[in-house]
């Protein structure tokens, strides 16, 4: 029974190690809150990382820039002054060069030359700001020659100059489209408007400006986010087709790659991408998956978990993946990202950016703070549960009967017969479960339950004859039991939709059972003993498959052997019975559970 314990414990600490060979992400710090002052912000944001893991946050509507070190304390800020050489009107992305200028996509008013209408006519259209290390302004870079007329007259709505002069603006397109803003390690910009791409040098001078959709690309691409790497290829995330682009620095289609679904290189939904300093990309999809942990612990009133199935208890976490891939388009790995289990605040985290390392930056909306996660391989990881019960009981049990017949002197007074039962029960169950990923899960449970049990009866009436003579019959049984079990289970999740959930589980056991029971008279006259040994184990193995999510095949298959030993001496020390069982037998079988 030691060494089957010792082996146990051994397989239950040393199998979730070997196991984790995956990174994940943890938690590292947070910053930021709701307001107007220092590294506060309000409800629109975007975000972008220098080299030297800098942070930055473009606040759209404080119209400020705020510059972070990598452990998110607040550096300095870009603001427009009363003589400040630029205007923020609607800051949105930005993105930061090799050198740590600061780019952000803007509006600006351009004044249209050669048109004689007795009023100023101004181009509304986007810009990109550009900004130094240190936050000086350098120059606006609007993304089309705005000093032409580019749309009719008639689309002009009035407005005032600087002076305060009548003017008419026209506004380039719908004034509240959204644009991607990247830069490449050479400080070419890459600015994308709807379907089309503009390329600047880092002068601000265009390049080059050419459509998305292009032979070869198969589809309307709608774009979410754009990266460009080390070479100048630029990378667009197409969310509705659930895919990547890819295109040279010249605008030629290179591949696209990923196809709808949750395997690996597959996407639900793709909407960031980041270009890493290893030479990688990280994609992330809206692929969400939710495993379930079933505690055998007690309830607490105040337990802050509120699912719950009868007697059990369910913590529940979430995981959300990233998939890294080579910039090829091959799938690498897929990594995940646990959030703690009882926290229902990181339900609604959102994704704001990845940096050059793999740290991701997800935004509390409620609150306007950053949460930063940070790539890591631990010993022991955090999809690991682990579960330790123990209990102690002893119960107590005094029964005395008086025959009322016998008019006996000690009629109420004593009884004729009393026994009194103790039994100590010490019960430990340790449970570790190991996610090894979204799909699969690994569990490995030790239950063991020891009792000791006396049993001691005392008989008062007049002593009897027998054949043998006359005895007194007091007698005390004690009961000595362990009971081991140890589990696998291995647990596949087929479908994990909330209205076709499917999945196939597969466990194997193994039990011990020692029993030893002796009834001894407690009488020195008295040889009668009754001596009982049970050695009993069994084992088996089962899988239960859904077939559909009302319809689940079951198999089980058990094996029982062992055997038991008992010697009865009579009350004059004679042997009067002995013998043994033995059983060895094994049982199948096959059913299907279903739901209508």
């Amino acid at each position: 029974m030691a060494n089957l314990t010792q082996l146990t414990l051994c397989l239950l600490f040393l199998i979730p190690m070997h196991l984790n060979a995956a990174p994940e992400f943890k938690f590292v710090n947070e910053f930021g809150g709701k307001g107007e002052g220092e590294a506060q912000f309000a409800e629109t944001v975007f975000m972008a990382f220098g080299a030297d893991g800098a942070v930055y946050i473009a606040d759209t509507d404080n119209f400020r820039i705020q510059k972070f070190n990598e452990n998110g304390a607040f550096l300095f800020d870009i603001e427009m002054q009363a003589d400040s050489t630029f205007r923020f009107i609607n800051p949105t992305a930005i993105a930061v060069g090799a050198d740590s200028s600061i780019y952000v996509m803007d509006w600006m008013f351009a004044q249209v030359s050669d048109l004689n209408v007795g009023a100023k006519v101004f181009n509304y259209g986007p810009c990109v700001h550009k900004f130094d290390a240190q936050g000086a302004f350098v120059a606006s870079y609007p993304i089309q020659d705005f000093s032409q007329r580019i749309a009719p007259l008639e689309t002009a709505a009035p407005g005032l100059d600087a002076e305060g002069n009548y003017a008419l603006i026209i506004p380039q397109g719908d004034t509240k489209r959204e644009f991607l803003l990247t830069v490449d390690t050479t400080g070419n910009l890459y600015v994308c408007d709807g379907g089309t791409i503009y390329r600047r040098n880092r002068e601000g001078k265009p390049v080059a400006h050419y459509a998305l959709a292009k032979p070869g690309t198969g589809r309307l691409v709608h774009p979410v986010d754009i990266t460009a790497d080390e070479h100048g290829n630029l990378y667009v995330v197409d969310e509705k087709g659930h895919r990547v682009l890819k295109y040279n620095p010249d605008g030629e289609f290179l591949q696209a790659f990923g196809e709808y679904g949750d395997s690996g290189g597959q996407f639900i939904a793709p909407f960031r991408i980041a270009a890493l300093a290893d030479g990688t990309l990280l994609v992330a999809d809206t692929a969400k998956y939710l495993k379930d942990f079933a505690s055998t612990l007690p309830k607490r009133l105040d337990d802050p978990t509120r699912r719950y199935d009868g007697d059990t208890q369910l913590f529940r976490y979430r995981l959300r993946r990233i998939q890294r891939f080579t910039t090829d388009g091959a799938y690498i790995q897929k990594l995940l990202i646990p959030f703690r289990r009882e926290v229902e605040t990181e339900v609604a985290l959102q994704l704001k950016g990845i940096d050059q390392n793999g740290n991701l930056y997800y935004l509390n909306p409620t609150e306007l703070v950053f949460r930063k996660y940070a790539p890591t391989t631990p010993l022991i990881s955090s999809m690991f549960q682990t579960e330790f019960k123990l209990r102690y009981t002893r119960d107590l049990h005094d029964i005395e009967i008086d025959n009322q017949d016998d008019l006996d002197a000690d009629l109420y007074t004593k009884s004729d017969f009393d026994e009194q039962i103790i039994q100590d029960t010490a019960h430990a169950s340790l449970i570790f479960s190991y996610d090894l990923n979204e799909s699969l899960r690994l569990a490995l449970s030790n239950r063991l339950t020891f009792v000791h049990m006396t049993d001691t009866s005392y008989y008062r009436a007049r002593e009897f004859e027998d054949f043998r003579g006359s005895f007194k019959q007091d007698d005390r049984a004690t009961e000595n039991s362990w009971d081991d079990r140890i589990q696998i289970d291995f647990t596949w999740i087929r479908d994990h939709s909330l209205y076709n959930y499917r999945e196939a589980r597969a466990y194997i056991y193994f039990n011990i059972i020692r029993l030893d029971f002796i009834s001894d008279a407690l009488s020195p006259a008295n040889a009668r003993r009754f001596d009982f040994y049970g050695d009993l184990s069994d084992w088996g193995a089962g899988v239960h498959y859904d077939l559909s999510r009302t319809v689940r095949l079951n198999f089980q298959i058990t094996h029982f052997f062992g055997k038991n030993e008992y010697t009865y001496i009579d009350e004059t020390n004679v042997l009067y019975a002995t013998g043994f069982q033995k059983a060895n037998f094994t049982r199948a079988a096959l059913f299907i559970n279903g739901i209508f």
